[in-house]
């Protein structure tokens, strides 16, 4: 279980301090994911129950870690076979995203280095202005 606890039930607030998923976004996951559907209390406040947050859990993986669309994340959940097999597109995706940011990276690094040179060989420059009177 991702969350024990003598508890039966949680509120949606628990559940987003347990999952780090804000509650707006776990009532809008709702409407995706018809797994996704905790009960009601008298009052009709959502009860979480340790299936529930596992659910929820699996879902930000898919989403947040793996980059899958709600769309395609749902028929994950839903066990569509295919629709894992079909996405090869979304971990490209999330590689050249990886990439892209590495390169930033480099790219900072570069450019502070080419500062640094240039501040070093004008520190010179003036230094020979100097000598040179």
């Amino acid at each position: 279980m991702p969350f024990e606890s003598n508890k039966s039930y949680y509120s949606i607030g628990e559940v987003s301090r347990i999952t780090g998923v804000p509650s707006y976004l776990l009532r809008y996951w709702e409407k995706f994911f018809s797994e996704l559907n905790p009960a009601r209390d008298t009052r009709d406040n959502r009860r979480y129950t340790n299936k529930d947050i596992a659910l929820v859990l699996t879902i930000k993986g898919l989403v947040y870690e793996q980059g899958y669309k709600l769309e395609k994340a749902s028929q994950i959940v839903k066990g569509d076979a295919e629709a894992v097999d079909s996405d090869d597109k979304a971990e490209e995706i999330l590689r050249l995203r990886k990439q892209m940011g590495n390169e930033k990276k480099n790219h900072a690094i570069a450019h502070q280095r080419r500062k640094e040179l240039l501040l070093e060989i004008k520190e010179e420059v003036e230094g020979i202005l100097q000598l040179l009177g």
